[in-house]
C-alpha cells in the first residue's frame, strides 16, 4: 500500500473487515451461532468504518487512493474516492451497518436448515463487491468488481435453490444481469481502443474527443447495460423474481443499494467520460424513467405478495429517479446550470431516500415472514395488536414510500416533480416543454397508486383480524430485528424533517458537474429564472407546526375536558365479525385491475359452491395477470433463441473433415480481414 494515511487505513480496514468476516463465518460454520455473530459483527465493523471514510472525503472535500496490488505491471489494483465514490460508499455502508444487526436476529430461521456461516460469508462478499464497484479507478478492476456482484448476489438469491420457483427466479436473474453487462463490457472495450489504456483518468481525457456517433453508440451501450441492473422496464423481469427469493436482509441490500450502482455507473460514464453528451440523451432517459415508473407501480399494486410488491416499486423509484437524471442532462444542454443541478441534486437526493425506506420495507417485510412463514397478505391480518414494534415501522417505511411528509420520500420526490415543472416552463424548446407537463403528471399519478399500493398491504396486512392461524399465532421478532430497522426509520424522519444534508453530501457532485451551488442556510431551495433561489426551512415549519397543533389540543383539552367516547366492538347486524368479510389484497387492487385491464390481461375464474343461487356456501374467485412484456417480447426471444441454437448445434457433426474446414475458413476469413 502507499501513501498510508487516516483515510487509506479506513478505507483498507473496510475491505479487511468484509474479508474477516467472510472468512470467519466459513471456519465457524459448524456452530451456527457463533458463526452468525463473527459473519455479521465483520459487516457490521465494514460498514461503519465505510460510513467514516465517506464521510471524511464528504466533509473535507479530497480524494482517497489506496494501491493494494500490481495485477501485472501497466494493471494496478487501485481503489480511489472521490466525491461521487464516497456518496454511494455511505449509501452502502449505512445499509450494511443495519442490515447486520437486523441479520442476527433473522437468520436464525436457518439454523438447522442452511449453513448460517456460508450466508454471512456470502453477505459480506456481495457488500465487498459493492465497495469495490464505486471506489475502483480501472476499467477492468471495476468489469471484475461488477462480474463478483452478480455471482455473489446470484448464490445469495439461491439460498433455497430446492424450490423451484427460487431456482427459476436465480436463473432469470444470472441471465439477465450477464445480459447488462455484456453491454457494459462493449462500451469499456470502446474506450480503451481509443484511450489505450483502462484507466478512468484515461477515459475522461479521451471522451470529449470521440465523434458524436461513437459517444452515442457508448452512452446507449451503457444505458442497456446499466438499464439492466437498475431494473428499468422493459429490462426488470429478474427483478420481482430475484428480490421475493432472497433472504430479507439480502432482499434489502439489493433493492436498497445494488441497484443503485447502475445509477452510480450511468453518472461516471455519462458525465465523467462523456461529458453530458446531447439533448436526446436526456430525453431518452426521461422517457425510460416515466414508463418504469408508471408500469412498475402499475404491476406492483396487483400483488398480494409483499415482496413483490416492494420489487415492483423499486422499478418505479428507480424511473423516478431517471426522471431527475435526465432533466439533469437536458438543463446542462441548454445552459441552466442552476436548474440542471437541483435536478441532479434531487436524484441523488432520491437515491439516499429509497435505499433508507426500502430496505425498511424489505426488513419489515421479512419480520412478517420471520413471523407468519408468509408473504401473502391474503394469509395475513391483525398484525398491529400481535407485531406493534413491525407494524410501526413498517408503516413509516409505507409512508416515506409514498411521499408523504414529514419522511424522507416527500422532500426528494417533490424536488424531481420540481425539476419536471421546470422543463415546462423554463426551456425554450415546445417538444421539451410538453415533455416536462406530462412527466410531472405522471409523477403525481405514480404517487396516487404507491399510496394505493401501501394502504392496501398495510391494511390488509396489519389490521382488521386474522385470516389464518399463520396470522394469529405471530409473535414479535427478536430486539436486533427491530433495532436495524428502527436505524432506518430514524433516518427516514430526520432526511425528511432536515433534507439541507442532501445538500450538505451532494455539493460537490452537483458543482463538479455544473460548476453551480445549491447550498447555504437554507434547508430547501427553490430556484426561478432571474433569481438565485428562495428558501423554505422545512423543518423550521414542521417544527412550528407541531408546537400549534399541540398547543391546540392542550388548548382543547382545558376548554372541553376529557372525552367522553367509548370504543367498542364494530357493528355487524348482531352477526360475528368473520375473516370473510374483510376486503382482501385482491379485492382491494380489483378496480385497478379492471381499468387498465389491456395491461394486466387479467384472466378471472368464480366457482360458486352450494344448492341455492342467490344464497351460495362457497364462493371461490381466483384472478391471474397476464404479463404482456413478457408474453410479446421475451418469449418470442426465448423461442428464436433456442431455435437459432438448434440450427447452431449442426455444425458439431462429429466429423473431424467438418472442424477442419471450419478452421481453414475462419483463418482465410481473418487474413483478408486483416489485410
Amino acid at each position: 500500500m502507499k501513501g498510508l494515511d487516516l483515510d487509506t487505513f479506513t478505507l483498507g480496514t473496510v475491505f479487511l473487515f468484509f474479508l474477516l468476516g467472510g472468512i470467519g463465518g466459513v471456519v465457524s460454520s459448524r456452530n451456527p451461532r457463533i458463526a452468525n455473530l463473527v459473519a455479521h459483527v465483520g459487516s457490521f465493523s465494514g460498514g461503519l468504518f465505510g460510513t467514516v471514510t465517506a464521510i471524511r472525503v464528504l466533509v473535507f472535500k479530497k480524494s482517497v487512493v489506496l494501491t493494494t496490488w500490481y495485477v501485472v505491471p501497466n494493471v494496478a489494483l487501485t481503489f480511489r474516492i472521490d466525491m461521487l465514490s464516497a456518496f454511494f460508499l455511505l449509501i452502502i455502508s449505512v445499509l450494511a451497518v443495519s442490515v447486520s444487526v437486523y441479520a442476527i436476529g433473522y437468520v436464525t430461521e436457518y439454523y438447522n436448515r442452511k449453513n448460517v456461516g456460508l450466508l454471512g460469508a456470502g453477505l459480506n462478499l456481495f457488500l465487498l463487491s459493492m465497495v469495490a464497484v464505486v471506489t475502483v479507478d480501472n476499467g477492468f478492476s471495476f468489469l471484475l468488481a461488477w462480474e463478483l456482484m452478480s455471482l455473489a448476489s446470484f448464490f445469495l438469491v439461491m439460498l433455497e435453490h430446492e424450490k423451484p420457483e427460487v431456482r427459476n427466479a436465480g436463473f432469470v436473474y444470472v441471465a439477465m444481469t450477464h445480459f447488462g453487462t455484456v453491454f457494459i463490457i462493449l462500451s469499456f472495450l470502446t474506450l480503451f481502443l481509443f484511450a489505450g489504456n483502462f484507466e478512468f483518468s484515461a477515459f475522461e481525457s479521451v471522451g470529449p474527443q470521440l465523434s458524436t456517433p461513437l459517444k452515442n453508440l457508448i452512452f446507449l451501450m451503457t444505458l442497456v447495460g446499466f438499464g439492466t441492473k437498475a431494473g428499468m422496464i422493459p429490462l426488470h423481469i429478474w427483478l420481482p423474481r430475484a428480490h421475493p427469493a432472497a433472504p430479507s436482509h439480502v432482499s434489502a441490500l439489493m433493492s436498497g443499494v445494488m441497484i443503485k450502482t447502475a445509477v452510480y455507473g450511468l453518472l461516471r460514464v455519462s458525465y465523467d467520460f462523456l461529458g453530458g453528451g446531447s439533448a436526446w440523451w436526456g430525453a431518452i432517459v426521461l422517457v425510460v424513467g416515466v414508463i418504469s415508473a408508471l408500469v412498475g407501480i402499475l404491476y406492483g399494486l396487483t400483488e398480494n405478495d409483499m415482496k413483490r410488491f416492494l420489487a415492483y416499486s423499486s422499478a418505479e423509484n428507480m424511473g423516478i429517479i431517471f426522471m431527475g437524471i435526465g432533466s439533469s442532462m437536458l438543463f446542462n444542454v441548454y445552459g441552466h446550470k442552476v436548474l440542471g443541478a437541483l435536478a441532479l441534486t434531487a436524484a441523488l437526493y432520491h437515491v439516499f431516500n429509497h435505499a433508507i425506506f426500502k430496505g425498511l420495507l424489505f426488513m419489515g417485510a421479512g419480520s412478517v415472514l420471520y413471523a407468519t412463514h408468509t408473504k401473502n397478505v391474503n394469509q395475513l391480518g391483525g398484525l398491529i395488536h400481535r407485531m406493534p414494534w413491525t407494524s410501526a415501522l413498517f408503516l413509516i417505511g409505507g409512508i416515506a414510500l409514498s411521499a408523504l411528509p414529514p419522511f424522507n420520500g416527500f422532500i426528494s420526490e417533490w424536488a424531481i416533480f420540481q425539476s419536471l415543472l421546470h422543463l415546462a416552463f423554463d426551456l425554450e424548446n415546445p417538444g421539451w416543454k410538453l415533455m416536462g407537463c406530462l412527466a410531472a403528471a405522471a409523477l403525481g399519478l405514480t404517487g396516487a397508486f404507491v399510496a394505493g399500493g401501501v394502504v392496501k398491504h398495510f391494511g390488509t396486512a396489519f389490521l382488521a383480524i386474522p385470516r389464518t392461524s399463520h396470522a394469529e399465532q405471530a409473535k414479535e421478532v427478536p430486539l436486533s430485528m427491530r433495532l436495524g430497522m428502527a436505524a432506518l426509520a430514524l433516518l427516514a424522519l430526520l432526511l425528511g424533517i432536515w433534507p439541507g444534508f442532501a445538500l450538505w453530501i451532494t455539493e460537490g457532485i452537483v458543482g463538479r458537474y455544473f460548476d453551480a451551488r445549491i447550498t447555504g442556510n437554507a434547508v430547501f431551495y427553490i430556484p426561478f429564472e432571474g433569481r438565485p433561489g428562495e428558501a423554505l426551512s422545512l423543518g423550521g415549519v414542521l417544527i412550528a407546526f407541531a408546537t400549534l397543533l399541540l398547543l391546540s389540543l392542550v388548548l382543547l383539552r382545558l376548554w372541553l375536558g376529557k372525552s367522553n367516547n367509548q370504543v367498542d366492538e364494530t357493528w355487524n347486524c348482531g352477526t360475528p365479525l368473520q375473516p370473510s368479510m374483510e376486503y382482501t389484497g385482491t379485492s382491494y387492487s380489483h378496480p385497478v385491475l379492471m381499468i387498465f385491464h389491456w395491461l394486466y390481461r387479467p384472466r378471472r375464474q368464480v366457482e360458486v359452491q352450494g344448492e341455492y343461487t342467490y344464497y351460495p356456501k362457497r364462493i371461490h374467485h381466483q384472478l391471474q395477470v397476464y404479463s404482456v412484456i413478457e408474453s410479446k417480447l421475451y418469449r418470442p426471444l426465448v423461442r428464436l433463441t433456442v431455435f437459432l441454437s438448434q440450427r447452431i448445434r449442426m455444425i458439431q457433426s462429429g466429423n473431424l473433415q467438418s472442424y477442419l474446414a471450419y478452421m481453414i475458413i475462419t483463418l482465410i476469413l481473418l487474413l483478408l480481414w486483416v489485410r
